[in-house]
């Protein structure tokens, strides 16, 4: 197995690490997988998505060159980063689920001053870069496409939680940064 593979693998399993192990809290609601009726649906459809880009990495075979693979080991390391970044900012308040506390403050600091979801943007660097190290182009396509779809939805309802949480501060919020990407979107 191709030295990128190994990393890869490695790099999904810390991810999921991330979603197993550092979300465990005292709050037993914010640990849970079943989201209310802000969530949409969608913490069960994102669970579903990334066993599908399992799925499609085994499915969907791949011969991109070295160079290739080790951008997206590059990009795998990236998200980790970011999503640890974000997570570690958010402390109590992150949550499996879309859900506020009752005392929850909006975070704007860390990589929230540029971007409102640093924790997607980097599931969606971690499982891009999982398929480009596995050397499967095509997989990375079609799973940056499921993923980035998901996110859209999930991004849509969490928005509209936050405004009615937060009202003219997270407006504000929103009009001073990106969703995803600085600058582009």
């Amino acid at each position: 197995m191709a030295p990128t593979s190994v990393l890869a693998i490695a790099g999904v399993l810390i991810w999921a690490g991330y979603e197993l192990l550092l979300r465990h809290r005292a709050d037993p609601a914010a640990a849970s997988w079943r989201g209310g009726r802000a969530d949409a649906g969608s913490t069960l459809l994102l669970l579903a998505a990334f066993a599908a880009a399992v799925a499609v990495n085994l499915l969907l075979t791949g011969a991109l060159p070295a160079w290739a693979r080790w951008a997206g080991i590059g990009l795998l390391a990236a998200g980790l980063l970011l999503r640890g970044w974000g997570m570690r900012t958010l402390g109590r308040y992150y949550t499996r689920t879309l859900r506020t506390a009752r005392d929850q403050e909006l975070v704007t600091r860390g990589p929230y001053r540029l971007i409102r979801h640093p924790g997607y943007a980097g599931s969606l660097l971690v499982w891009a870069g999982y398929s480009l190290g596995l050397g499967n182009g095509l997989a990375a396509v079609v799973v940056t496409a499921l993923l980035t779809a998901l996110y859209a939805r999930r991004i849509t309802a969490e928005e509209r939680m936050l405004l009615a949480a937060f009202g003219e501060e997270y407006a504000a919020y929103r009009r001073r940064t990106w969703r995803l990407v600085p600058y582009l979107y």
